[in-house]
């Protein structure tokens, strides 16, 4: 068997965004899908995903949520996501809003 194809990398870039109390994903493409909430309680704010049973620990701002929830996608988990979903209204510029940007490997 070749290993090859194992060594290649396709990265995919993806951007997390905390707006208000949901959270929202974007891809390269520059579509926007609303995936799950930000809950916040007592100063600490944990991010749930809508389907599956993703879910971080608390944390002590939504950057920290956002951070600890890529650790446990999967680009094809999210990229699944993208392709069920529809495009997410946002009002104002998702700039603004606390975000992270990651990639993940296709392969």
């Amino acid at each position: 068997m070749s290993d090859e194809s194992s060594q290649e990398s396709f990265e995919r870039p993806f951007r997390l965004f905390a707006v208000e109390d949901r959270v929202l994903a974007q891809n390269v493409d520059g579509k926007v899908i609303d995936i799950g909430a930000m809950e916040s309680k007592n100063g600490q704010f944990c991010a749930r995903l809508d389907s599956g049973d993703l879910a971080t620990e608390p944390r002590r701002s939504p950057e920290l949520a956002l951070k600890a929830l890529v650790g446990k996608l999967s680009f094809d988990y999210l990229d699944g996501l993208f392709t069920s979903e529809r495009e997410a209204e946002v009002s104002g510029r998702l700039q603004d809003y606390p975000s992270v940007e990651f990639e993940l490997d296709e392969s």
